[in-house]
Parts: structure tokens; sequence; C-alpha cells
């Protein structure tokens, strides 16, 4: 089995104990035997934190631990490591609010952790490694306040994390939020088309969102992008939920309403790996993922062929693969 392997965090990789070479969000393959296991070793840059290892086997592939994300193509897989233990130790207290009844605290132990603590019962929660600072504030959302973490990460983008008591109810990276009668908040898609998407939501059993909106980049012109990149723009426009229509021949029109139910659950686009050409050819086609347990996903490959800019059909990568074999 062809395995792909990535890193959220610059790392260098060992497989075996024979160096394999630098690992990060670029792809490294191996081919590997999961009946008969061998040891991957992630040894990141950064110096605050700790290797990982892991025995890849059979029952790895089958059920990820926490730090990892699998996703599995049939060709091939891909293993993500997501995020790597501090090497710090011991716990150290940083900030403690109390809010609407809600004791908030974070703390360091390895890694930056907030635990929300209410009505005698508590959780504790990671944040991201980029995490550099954090603020708790009180954040209305309608007739409920929650209690809100705030985090810095070094770029435009702030980290946001809402307990009501002391259950976590929003996670996410956003540009903009605020309070009042509703929680918005603003977060940056990273999609061809640069969408944001808008949110507002009240503080019922949680929350309960109760309206939402995307946009486009300003300026972005789908008639003046690569033929190549239409069909990844598409499935990106329609996991968004934005205007996917415009990308659509007339043929095809008639029935865009039903594209969603015959595509899935998808939550995520991805980029074929190299291997997706050794067994399929030139085909353009783009994965869909679709989760299929903790941290464990299914790819499934689509292509949608265009004629004069437009998408005329949606097809799985096989069938296209086979009516190519027959224009030969």
């Amino acid at each position: 089995m062809r395995v792909y392997f990535t890193s959220d965090e610059a790392c260098v990789l060992r497989l075996g104990g024979a160096f394999a070479g630098a690992c990060s969000r670029h792809e490294k393959f191996a081919d590997l035997d999961p009946a008969e296991g061998i040891v991957a070793e992630f040894f990141p840059e950064d110096p605050a934190l700790t290797p990982a290892a892991f025995v890849l086997d059979e029952k790895f592939f089958a059920s990820p631990p926490e730090a990892c994300e699998v996703y599995r193509c049939g060709f091939c897989t891909l293993l993500r490591l997501r995020r790597f233990a501090g090497r710090e130790s011991g716990i150290r207290p940083l900030l403690q609010a109390r809010i609407e009844g809600t004791l908030c605290t974070l703390y360091r132990d390895g890694c930056l952790l907030a635990c929300a603590e209410a009505e005698g019962k508590f959780c504790v929660h990671p944040l991201p490694h980029c995490v550099r600072s954090a603020r708790f504030l009180p954040l209305r959302a309608g007739k409920k306040t929650l209690a809100a973490l705030e985090g810095e990460t070094g770029s435009e983008e702030k980290y946001l994390l809402l307990f009501a008591g002391e259950k976590p109810v929003f996670e996410s990276f956003v540009l903009s939020y605020a309070g009042g009668d509703t929680f918005s908040a603003v977060r940056a898609l990273h999609d061809i088309a640069g969408h944001t998407a808008e949110s507002e939501w009240t503080a019922e059993d949680g929350l309960r969102l109760v309206r939402a909106s995307v946009r486009e980049r300003e300026g972005f012109d789908a008639a003046k992008q690569d033929a190549r990149l239409i069909p990844f723009a598409f499935f990106e426009t329609l996991l968004a939920q934005g205007d996917y229509q415009k990308y659509l021949a007339p043929s095809l029109l008639a029935r865009a309403e039903k594209i969603g139910e015959y595509l899935g659950a998808f939550t995520g686009v991805l980029l074929p790996p190299s291997a997706f050409y050794l067994e399929y050819g030139s085909v353009n086609a783009a994965g869909l993922v679709y989760p299929k347990g903790d941290n464990l996903f299914d790819v499934r490959f689509f292509a949608a062929p265009l004629q004069e800019g437009k998408i005329v059909n949606i097809l799985p990568v096989e069938k296209a693969a086979d009516a190519s074999k027959g224009t030969d």
C-alpha cells in the first residue's frame, strides 16, 4: 500500500529506523505493508515539540490515534499528523476568569489547554499549536452570555473557542466576530474563489444557527480561471454553499439542485496525490472527503469535464477513465 505522509508542523520522517526525508504539508510517500507493521517516527523542527512515533499496522489505519488523520483513497492512503506534544512538562497556570458561572482556566501542560468548569462538571480542551497567547472574555449571544477564549495566532485570523457552561460549542479560526442580539463570525475558507463565510448564532441549548451566507473574494472571475482549476473551484463552492450553478453548462442546470444529493455529504476537497495519475492517467478530477469515523475519512474522486469552460457532467473517476480510454 502506498502511504503519503504530511505534517502540520515541519519535521523529519523516519520509517523503520531509516531516514525518509523532510515532511511538512508537502507529501512524502512510501510503499508499506500494514500486515507487517512498521514504526514511523516524526522529529519536529521546533525544539519546543517532542517527537511522535506510531506503529503503522492494520489497527492504526482502521482506528487512527487522535493526533493523526487517515484518508483512504482506495489505491493509496494519506496520513496527516495534526499535532505534536509539547516538550515542556508540568502544569503551569497562566490565567483564570469566572464568566456567568463558568470558571475558565488557561494553563500549559506540554501545550496550551483551556479548562471550563460549571456545576461540578468540567472539560479540558487543547489549543492549536499556532495559538501563541489567549484571553477569556464574556460574549453575549441573545439572552445568554457565553465564555469565550480568543487566541492570537500571529496572522490576521484569531482562534475562537466558546463554552456554554463547561461544554465547548464553537471552535474556529475567524477573521472577525461580535456578540450582541446574536453571536456573529466571519471565517476565511481558504479556497480558490477566496470565499468568506458569515454566520449568526443565538445561544439556545448550546448555539443555534440563525443565518449563514458566503461571498467570493472581490474581483474573482470564474471565467478567467485555468480550465484545470474549474472543477476544484466548483466542488469548493458547492461545499461552501455558494453560487455553484455558474460553473454548470445549460444541459446540467436543470439537475443542479440534485447534485448535492448525488455527491453525498462530503466535508472537504483534495488535490489528487501523484499515485492517482498512475492509476487513472491524465483525468482531471478532485477528491471529495467523507467522514467514516474518528480521524478516519474516505476519499472519492470525481471528474467534471468541460465544454466551452462549463461543466457538462459529474461522474466518478472510474467512469471518466473508462470513457477516456474509449476515445483513445
